[in-house]
């Protein structure tokens, strides 16, 4: 059986559809980082002890738009609207469909207007965990 690479994924971003430049669109769960410590009872007695860090749980959406005015115009929008962003991504392949949603999402960084002729935005957001 074949399988597809997903390249070709929607964007929306409250319940507007986004354009991005394609191939710039990238995305985490949000399930952050995990160690997995040791601790010892004396005598070579070892346990593993799993640690979720809980700071770092936090979804990522990013990808880049073309530096438009519209466009500058939905980046402006979105930063200003603080935390509560909404991201829809979905892609449908031939042996089925992802999709993820992202809620109370934030640009965190103050994004960059490139002015030229191929300039871009690069935008991301940082939110809850993926929901399915």
């Amino acid at each position: 059986m074949s399988k597809t690479q997903i390249s070709d994924a929607s964007v929306i971003v409250n319940n507007v559809g986004v354009n991005i430049v394609p191939n710039s669109l990238s995305f985490t769960e949000g399930y952050g980082e995990q160690s997995v410590l040791v601790q010892s009872a004396g005598g070579g007695v070892l346990e593993q002890v799993y640690s979720n860090d809980v700071e770092t749980n936090l979804a990522m959406v990013k990808f880049s738009l073309r530096s438009t005015v519209a466009n500058i115009a939905l980046a402006r929008e979105w930063k200003t609207n603080a935390n509560k962003n909404v991201i829809a991504v979905t892609a449908t392949v031939l042996e089925g469909s992802l999709t993820r949603t992202f809620n109370n999402a934030a640009l965190t960084g103050d994004y960059e207007v490139s002015l030229s002729a191929d300039g871009v935005i690069e935008v991301e957001f940082k939110a809850d965990k993926a929901t399915i």
